[in-house]
Protein backbone atom coordinates (compact mmCIF):
# COMPACT_ATOMS: atom_id res chain seq x y z
CA UNK A 1 0.00 0.00 0.00
CA UNK A 2 1.38 3.44 -0.85
CA UNK A 3 1.92 6.00 1.89
CA UNK A 4 -0.25 9.11 1.98
CA UNK A 5 2.82 11.16 1.17
CA UNK A 6 3.49 9.12 -1.93
CA UNK A 7 -0.02 9.77 -3.19
CA UNK A 8 1.12 13.36 -3.66
CA UNK A 9 3.36 12.55 -6.63
CA UNK A 10 2.55 14.03 -10.02
CA UNK A 11 -0.53 13.05 -11.96
CA UNK A 12 1.29 10.59 -14.18
CA UNK A 13 2.37 7.16 -12.98
CA UNK A 14 5.43 5.51 -14.57
CA UNK A 15 3.78 2.48 -16.20
CA UNK A 16 5.91 2.28 -19.34
CA UNK A 17 9.58 1.30 -19.30
CA UNK A 18 10.65 4.70 -20.61
CA UNK A 19 8.68 6.47 -17.89
CA UNK A 20 10.08 4.20 -15.19
CA UNK A 21 13.55 4.93 -16.50
CA UNK A 22 12.97 8.68 -16.18
CA UNK A 23 11.71 8.25 -12.62
CA UNK A 24 14.83 6.25 -11.74
CA UNK A 25 17.00 8.99 -13.28
CA UNK A 26 15.26 11.55 -11.05
CA UNK A 27 15.62 9.43 -7.91
CA UNK A 28 19.29 8.66 -8.62
CA UNK A 29 20.03 12.33 -9.30
CA UNK A 30 18.42 13.25 -5.97
CA UNK A 31 20.61 10.77 -4.09
CA UNK A 32 23.74 12.16 -5.80
CA UNK A 33 22.83 15.74 -4.89
CA UNK A 34 22.01 14.81 -1.29
CA UNK A 35 25.34 13.03 -0.93
CA UNK A 36 27.21 16.00 -2.39
CA UNK A 37 25.46 19.01 -0.86
CA UNK A 38 22.86 17.81 1.66
CA UNK A 39 19.18 18.68 1.94
CA UNK A 40 19.28 22.46 2.38
CA UNK A 41 20.30 23.26 -1.20
CA UNK A 42 18.15 20.60 -2.88
CA UNK A 43 15.68 22.00 -5.45
CA UNK A 44 13.60 20.48 -8.20
CA UNK A 45 15.52 22.54 -10.78
CA UNK A 46 18.82 21.12 -9.55
CA UNK A 47 17.40 17.59 -9.57
CA UNK A 48 16.06 17.94 -13.11
CA UNK A 49 19.40 19.28 -14.35
CA UNK A 50 21.34 16.47 -12.65
CA UNK A 51 18.93 13.87 -14.05
CA UNK A 52 19.14 15.30 -17.57
CA UNK A 53 15.39 15.87 -17.86
CA UNK A 54 13.34 19.04 -18.19
CA UNK A 55 11.65 20.52 -15.15
CA UNK A 56 8.33 19.87 -16.88
CA UNK A 57 9.18 16.16 -17.16
CA UNK A 58 10.05 16.03 -13.47
CA UNK A 59 6.70 17.59 -12.55
CA UNK A 60 4.88 14.97 -14.61
CA UNK A 61 5.93 12.43 -11.99
CA UNK A 62 6.55 14.42 -8.79
CA UNK A 63 4.63 17.41 -7.45
CA UNK A 64 7.64 18.77 -5.54
CA UNK A 65 10.95 17.73 -3.99
CA UNK A 66 9.13 16.39 -0.90
CA UNK A 67 7.33 13.88 -3.12
CA UNK A 68 10.69 12.73 -4.49
CA UNK A 69 12.08 12.35 -0.97
CA UNK A 70 8.96 10.47 0.10
CA UNK A 71 9.37 8.02 -2.77
CA UNK A 72 13.01 7.45 -1.83
CA UNK A 73 12.00 7.03 1.82
CA UNK A 74 9.41 4.38 0.90
CA UNK A 75 12.10 2.42 -0.91
CA UNK A 76 14.63 2.81 1.90
CA UNK A 77 12.22 1.80 4.65
CA UNK A 78 10.87 -1.16 2.70
CA UNK A 79 14.37 -2.50 2.07
CA UNK A 80 15.42 -2.00 5.70
CA UNK A 81 12.26 -3.64 7.04
CA UNK A 82 12.77 -6.64 4.76
CA UNK A 83 16.32 -7.15 6.06
CA UNK A 84 15.26 -6.79 9.71
CA UNK A 85 12.41 -9.29 9.29
CA UNK A 86 14.72 -11.78 7.59
CA UNK A 87 17.03 -11.61 10.60
CA UNK A 88 14.15 -11.97 13.07
CA UNK A 89 12.77 -14.97 11.17
CA UNK A 90 16.13 -16.77 10.90
CA UNK A 91 15.86 -19.63 13.38
CA UNK A 92 19.49 -20.51 12.74
CA UNK A 93 20.44 -17.57 14.97
CA UNK A 94 20.39 -19.18 18.40
CA UNK A 95 21.50 -16.43 20.79
CA UNK A 96 20.04 -13.03 21.59
CA UNK A 97 23.40 -11.28 21.12
CA UNK A 98 23.85 -12.67 17.62
CA UNK A 99 20.31 -11.75 16.66
CA UNK A 100 20.64 -8.19 17.98
CA UNK A 101 23.98 -7.77 16.20
CA UNK A 102 22.37 -8.97 12.97
CA UNK A 103 19.40 -6.62 13.39
CA UNK A 104 21.61 -3.57 13.98
CA UNK A 105 23.77 -4.47 10.99
CA UNK A 106 20.65 -4.89 8.86
CA UNK A 107 19.71 -1.31 9.76
CA UNK A 108 23.22 0.02 9.13
CA UNK A 109 23.25 -1.71 5.73
CA UNK A 110 20.47 0.66 4.67
CA UNK A 111 23.00 3.43 4.28
CA UNK A 112 25.04 1.63 1.62
CA UNK A 113 28.00 3.31 -0.02
CA UNK A 114 26.41 6.76 -0.06
CA UNK A 115 25.99 6.89 3.68
CA UNK A 116 25.08 10.57 3.98
CA UNK A 117 22.35 10.61 1.35
CA UNK A 118 20.57 7.51 2.58
CA UNK A 119 20.65 8.69 6.18
CA UNK A 120 19.18 12.08 5.12
CA UNK A 121 16.33 10.33 3.31
CA UNK A 122 15.47 8.12 6.28
CA UNK A 123 15.76 10.96 8.79
CA UNK A 124 13.52 13.10 6.55
CA UNK A 125 10.91 10.36 6.55
CA UNK A 126 10.88 10.05 10.35
CA UNK A 127 10.86 13.83 10.85
CA UNK A 128 7.61 14.09 8.89
CA UNK A 129 5.86 11.84 11.38
CA UNK A 130 5.02 9.24 8.76
CA UNK A 131 4.08 5.66 9.57
CA UNK A 132 6.52 3.84 7.31
CA UNK A 133 7.81 1.77 10.23
CA UNK A 134 4.32 0.70 11.35
CA UNK A 135 4.18 -2.43 9.12
CA UNK A 136 7.57 -3.46 10.54
CA UNK A 137 6.31 -3.07 14.12
CA UNK A 138 3.20 -5.10 13.30
CA UNK A 139 5.23 -7.95 11.84
CA UNK A 140 7.77 -7.89 14.70
CA UNK A 141 4.93 -8.14 17.23
CA UNK A 142 3.48 -11.11 15.33
CA UNK A 143 6.87 -12.83 15.28
CA UNK A 144 7.51 -12.24 18.98
CA UNK A 145 4.03 -13.52 19.82
CA UNK A 146 4.57 -16.82 17.99
CA UNK A 147 6.23 -20.07 19.05
CA UNK A 148 9.57 -20.98 17.43
CA UNK A 149 11.22 -24.40 17.47
CA UNK A 150 14.68 -22.85 17.45
CA UNK A 151 16.22 -19.43 17.91
CA UNK A 152 16.99 -16.88 20.59
CA UNK A 153 13.35 -16.25 21.53
CA UNK A 154 11.43 -19.55 21.40
CA UNK A 155 8.51 -19.06 23.74
CA UNK A 156 5.82 -16.64 22.55
CA UNK A 157 5.58 -13.36 24.43
CA UNK A 158 2.20 -12.09 25.58
CA UNK A 159 0.67 -9.22 23.65
CA UNK A 160 1.91 -6.48 25.98
CA UNK A 161 5.48 -7.85 26.17
CA UNK A 162 5.65 -8.30 22.39
CA UNK A 163 4.39 -4.72 21.89
CA UNK A 164 7.01 -3.30 24.29
CA UNK A 165 9.84 -5.37 22.78
CA UNK A 166 8.97 -4.43 19.18
CA UNK A 167 8.79 -0.74 20.01
CA UNK A 168 12.01 -0.91 22.01
CA UNK A 169 13.65 -2.17 18.83
CA UNK A 170 11.88 0.57 16.90
CA UNK A 171 13.03 3.29 19.27
CA UNK A 172 16.65 2.24 18.83
CA UNK A 173 16.27 2.09 15.04
CA UNK A 174 14.76 5.58 14.97
CA UNK A 175 17.50 6.97 17.19
CA UNK A 176 20.26 5.41 15.09
CA UNK A 177 18.78 7.04 11.99
CA UNK A 178 18.02 10.47 13.46
CA UNK A 179 21.09 10.86 15.68
CA UNK A 180 23.55 9.77 13.03
CA UNK A 181 27.17 10.24 14.06
CA UNK A 182 26.07 11.61 17.44
CA UNK A 183 24.86 8.17 18.53
CA UNK A 184 27.22 5.80 20.42
CA UNK A 185 29.42 3.38 18.44
CA UNK A 186 27.46 0.64 16.71
CA UNK A 187 29.15 -2.16 18.69
CA UNK A 188 28.09 -0.54 21.96
CA UNK A 189 24.49 -0.20 20.76
CA UNK A 190 24.49 -3.89 19.81
CA UNK A 191 25.73 -4.89 23.28
CA UNK A 192 23.30 -2.61 25.14
CA UNK A 193 20.27 -3.79 23.14
CA UNK A 194 21.32 -7.43 23.62
CA UNK A 195 21.45 -6.90 27.39
CA UNK A 196 17.98 -5.34 27.28
CA UNK A 197 16.49 -8.25 25.33
CA UNK A 198 18.18 -10.93 27.45
CA UNK A 199 17.02 -9.36 30.71
CA UNK A 200 13.51 -8.81 29.33
CA UNK A 201 12.89 -12.37 28.09
CA UNK A 202 14.82 -13.98 30.94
Amino acid sequence: MQSKENQQVGARRPHQARSRYKVELILEATIRLLEKDGLDTLTTNAIAAAAGVSIGTLYQYFANKEAILDTLADKEMAAMSERVLEVMADQGITTADHRITAVIRAVAASYGERHGAHRIVMAHSLSRGGSRLSPLFTQLIAMLSGHHERGAIRQPLNAADAFVMAHAFGGVLRAMISEGDKSPPQAEIEQALARLVVSFVG
